[in-house]
C-alpha cells in the first residue's frame, strides 16, 4: 500500500527541484530578451523624433512663406526676429528658439538663419531643429527662398496698361544647389546644368540651348551663372540640373529681371 501511494504522488505533479529549474531557465531567457526590447524601444523612439522634427521643420517653413507674403512681413523675416523668445514679436508666436510637444517638458531647439540674395529681391531662410537622442545631439534642417512681394515693378502707359522695358545689358540666371558636389561633371552626357529658352513667332517656337553647359567649379564658387541673356514675355526659359541622384528641371518662366534658382540634388538625402 505504501509503495503504491508513493508512485501515485510521483506521477501527479512536478517536484520542487523541477519548478526551480523551470523558473531559472525562464529568468535566463527573459534576461536575454531584455536588450532586444530595449533596442526596439530606442529605435521606435528615434523614429518618432525624426517624424516630429520633419513636421516641425515643414510647419516653420510654411509659416515663414506666409509671413513673407506682405511687404511688412517680408521685412520682418530676419534671423534675430525669428529667434526671439516667446512672446515672439512676429508670426503670432509661431517662431522662437524652442518647441515643445503637447504634454512634454523636453524641448526641441530651434535656430533660424536668413541670408539676403545677392542679385534679386529674395531671402534664403534656413530652419534647423535639434534634439537629444541616446546621449547624442541630432540636428535636421530645411531651407526655402522667399521673394519680396514689392520687387516686381512695372511702368504704365496712358490707359493703365502695364509695359515691360528690357535691360540693354541683358539679364542673369544663377543656379545654386543643395550640394554642389553632386552635380555631374564633364564626361557625362548630359552633364552639369543646362539652360534652354524658346522664342519666336509664329509657333512652333525655336528652341535654343545656351552654350556651354555648366557645373560648379569649386567649393569657393558653388553656383553657376549665365549673364547677358535676353528677356521678356516672348521668351520662355527652363533650367535643368543633372545630379548624381536626379535630373531636376525648373518650371518654365519668363526672364523679366535677374533670376535665381536652387536645386535639390539629392531629395531626402544629404
Amino acid at each position: 500500500m505504501r509503495s503504491l501511494t508513493q508512485r501515485e504522488r510521483k506521477g501527479g505533479g512536478f517536484s520542487l527541484v523541477e519548478l526551480l529549474v523551470t523558473i531559472v531557465l525562464a529568468g535566463i531567457i527573459f534576461a536575454a530578451m531584455v536588450p532586444l526590447f530595449v533596442t526596439a524601444l530606442q529605435k521606435t523612439s528615434g523614429d518618432n523624433f525624426r517624424v516630429t522634427s520633419n513636421n516641425i521643420l515643414q510647419d516653420r517653413i510654411e509659416n515663414i512663406r506666409l509671413l513673407a507674403g506682405t511687404a511688412a512681413g517680408y521685412a520682418s523675416v530676419t534671423g534675430p526676429n525669428l529667434m526671439s523668445p516667446s512672446p515672439n514679436p512676429i508670426g503670432d508666436g509661431r517662431f522662437g528658439p524652442t518647441y515643445y510637444l503637447t504634454g512634454s517638458t523636453k524641448p526641441y531647439t530651434m535656430t533660424y538663419t536668413v541670408v539676403d540674395g545677392p542679385q534679386v529681391a529674395y531671402k534664403t531662410a534656413t530652419v534647423a531643429v535639434s534634439w537629444t537622442e541616446s546621449g547624442h545631439t541630432i540636428t535636421k534642417s530645411m531651407t526655402t527662398n522667399v521673394k519680396d512681394p514689392t520687387a516686381d515693378t512695372n511702368t504704365s502707359v496712358t490707359g493703365g496698361t502695364p509695359t515691360w522695358s528690357p535691360d540693354p545689358n541683358g539679364y542673369s540666371i544663377t543656379a545654386s544647389f543643395k550640394n554642389w558636389t553632386q552635380v555631374v561633371t564633364a564626361g557625362h552626357n548630359p552633364w552639369g546644368v543646362v539652360i534652354v529658352y524658346k522664342s519666336g513667332t509664329p509657333t512652333p517656337t525655336v528652341t535654343v540651348t545656351v552654350s556651354p553647359t555648366k557645373c560648379p567649379a569649386s567649393a569657393s564658387s558653388p553656383t553657376v551663372m549665365w549673364t547677358g541673356l535676353p528677356g521678356g514675355p516672348a521668351i520662355t526659359y527652363t533650367v535643368t540640373c543633372h545630379s548624381t541622384y536626379i535630373d531636376a528641371t525648373s518650371p518654365a518662366f519668363h526672364l523679366l529681371k535677374n533670376a535665381r534658382l536652387k536645386f535639390d540634388t539629392h531629395p531626402g538625402g544629404s
